[in-house]
């Protein structure tokens, strides 16, 4: 370590004092204690000294002492530096508090800071309107202000990736949306909103698009019969005829798209409250017709091996439309992206009393990084290829929302030049024991050719 130039001055200055001292005593026969008495006055100095700076820092007062020769002038200065700054950072850091309490004040949504035991640390006004919570109420657990149920059962679950909607304190009248977010070291956010405004501007949105996918079936379906009339009309040497099949393919694909819209539309819906109708059906027999059906639309491709590995020994509580939207659409991207010659199995199993269904292809594979986007609207991985092989972009949509009305989610294990596997679990409580019922696939469900 080096030391500061102002030691090497203070050791200096100690050594030509004690010299002189000694000095002048050996003139007068008296150097050993004249240099005693420098080395006891020097002591006294830094005593003195230590007492005042532990009188200011007792005091903590603001102003250091005044000018002091030395070392201790040093100290004083280097004291006095760090003084300012802290005074500067401490100023800084009450405007950014008063920036941050302003700004939270006006947020409209409730901001709680939880500890570890999910304490109350701090809170925003809107708590208060949304919460019914106080100021006062800081230290106090959270679940003595929000009792509700599936409160608790949030917060022991410890998994916080989803939201959590449930009646506000306040009023049964209005609902609000929970998040809570985990930050530091064993600290929680807890973020409230109120969300009837939401809900409205997404039943809109709902509304609008099922208006207007049902307004559209009418004029797309006169357009593509008068297509089609014309292409009937059409010699093979006739230069009309390639532009009137582009069309009426193209109407094909408009139509599929407005019928994957309508789908999506109702099963929103549902998400939004309105149950499904459950009935029992046999998984196995109702995934074994839509192989079968997979097959006309796998001869347009080239033609694919087909493995059936079907559980039959029991049955679902289930609507059938949904799981049909959910099998069909993996069957037939399965199908889509699998070059001919290539395998698709089909499993039906029981895991842990739930019911598992996968489809595994030896297709061409999708990149890790499109994995978390796959179920969203219109999302593709080759635009091109999709718009050729037939797709329009919302069956795995499709798939996720028919999934959830079960609490289940849609598994993707992809490797590029490998193939893919699209698996989901359906809760033990829909599965019921007993032989396979014989039923018929819904037109709708039928794969598309």
């Amino acid at each position: 370590m080096q030391l500061p130039a102002a030691w090497f001055r203070e050791f200096g200055s100690v050594g030509v004092i004690l010299g002189l001292l000694w000095l002048a005593g050996a003139a007068s026969g008296f150097s050993g204690y004249l240099a005693l008495a420098g080395l006891l006055l020097y002591f006294g100095w830094h005593v003195f000294n230590l007492l005042r700076l532990t009188h200011w820092l007792e005091r903590n007062r603001k102003k250091l002492p005044g000018f002091t020769p030395g070392i201790w002038g040093y100290i004083y200065d280097g004291l006095e530096t760090r003084r300012r700054k802290t005074a500067r950072r401490k100023k800084q850091v009450r405007r950014l508090l008063k920036a941050f309490n302003t700004s939270s004040r006006a947020l409209p949504d409730a901001t709680i800071t939880l500890d570890r035991d999910f304490r109350i640390q701090w809170l925003n006004d809107a708590a208060g309107s949304l919460l019914g919570m106080r100021k006062s109420d800081t230290g106090q657990p959270v679940t003595n202000l929000i009792r509700h149920p599936d409160f608790r059962i949030y917060l022991d679950n410890g998994r916080f990736d989803e939201p959590l909607s449930l009646a506000s304190p306040v009023g049964v009248d209005r609902e609000m949306m929970l998040k809570i977010v985990p930050y530091g070291h064993k600290q929680y956010l807890l973020l409230a909103r109120d969300i009837p405004r939401q809900k409205r501007l997404d039943q809109m949105r709902r509304d609008f698009i099922a208006n207007a996918s049902h307004e559209l079936r009418t004029p797309l379906a006169v357009l593509q019969g008068s297509i089609e009339q014309m292409e009937l009309q059409c010699d093979e040497n006739d230069r009309r005829c390639k532009p009137l099949t582009r069309m009426r393919r193209q109407c094909e694909r408009m139509r599929h798209i407005l019928e994957d819209l309508l789908t999506l539309a109702r099963l929103e819906g549902r998400l939004s409250g309105v149950s499904p109708m459950l009935e029992v059906i046999s998984p196995a027999v109702l995934l074994r017709d839509l192989v079968e059906e997979a097959r006309a639309l796998s001869e347009q491709h080239g033609g694919h091996e087909f493995r059936l590995e079907l559980d039959d020994s029991f049955q679902l509580r289930i609507n059938m439309e949904d799981l049909l939207n959910a099998c069909s659409n993996l069957v037939i991207n399965a199908v889509r992206y699998t070059p001919a010659g290539g395998t698709i199995t089909t499993t039906l199993e029981r895991l842990d009393g739930n019911a598992r269904i996968s489809i595994s292809d030896t297709g061409v594979g999708i990149p890790e990084v499109h994995l978390p986007r796959l179920t969203e609207r219109f999302y593709r991985v080759d635009a091109g290829r999709s718009s050729e092989s037939g797709g329009t972009g919302l069956g795995l949509s499709i798939v996720k929302h028919a999934l959830e009305q079960y609490r289940s989610k849609l598994e993707i294990d992809s490797q590029p030049g490998k193939g893919s596997t699209f698996a989901f679990t359906i809760p033990a409580e829909f599965v019921v024991e007993g032989s396979p019922v014989e039923h018929t696939l819904p037109k709708r469900a039928s794969v598309q050719q």
